[in-house]
């Protein structure tokens, strides 16, 4: 009962804070700034979004992560790093809104594209996705759908399979 409450009040604050943007289609080939959203559970999947991170660096992007740890305290392997944060519970205010100034930070950037390798609910996560200025966000959360302007249904923690979906479905839509 308490969680659908937060879930309310986090929902009417965040509709006042959604920003008026224009929707860019953006293939991931061509995009040249791309923000990463993700949820960290363990040093596995650290490694997977590490990798990706590195392979969109690698080819030219300049790339952002944010990265959520539904824990009381950020575990020791996440590595924060120049474009590279990570925040946890004990960074967020009562209704689940990360209170970090590098989530600010990130939420603010003008992306061309905003990658959320989410697979299920996170309040941060909705927090950051309803107030993000990037160009065009793509996601595989059934959960935010209607945040997206993209949406991608693929495997559950499958990070390569989305982001080969979202290479082959942006160029597509952009005409390539």
């Amino acid at each position: 009962m308490f969680d659908r409450i937060k879930k309310y009040f986090l929902r009417k604050h965040l509709q006042a804070r959604r920003p008026d943007k224009i929707r860019e289609v953006c293939a991931l080939e061509r995009a040249t700034t791309v923000g990463m959203l993700c949820e960290i559970t363990d040093e596995d999947s650290y490694k997977a979004i590490f990798r990706i991170f590195t392979q969109l660096q690698n080819s030219g992007k300049v790339v952002h992560l944010i990265g959520y740890i539904d824990e009381k305290y950020v575990p020791f392997y996440c590595l924060q790093q120049l474009s590279a944060d990570y925040f946890c519970q004990k960074q967020l205010t009562w209704c689940g809104e990360p209170n970090v100034v590098q989530v600010t930070d990130f939420i603010n950037r003008d992306f061309d594209i905003l990658l959320d390798f989410n697979y299920r609910y996170h309040a941060p996560a909705e927090a950051i996705l309803a107030t993000a200025h990037s160009k065009f966000i793509i996601g595989s959360c059934p959960d935010f759908q209607q945040l997206y302007d993209l949406f991608i249904q693929t495997e559950s923690g499958n990070y390569s399979q989305f982001l080969a979906s979202t290479f082959n479905y942006t160029q597509k839509l952009s005409g390539k």
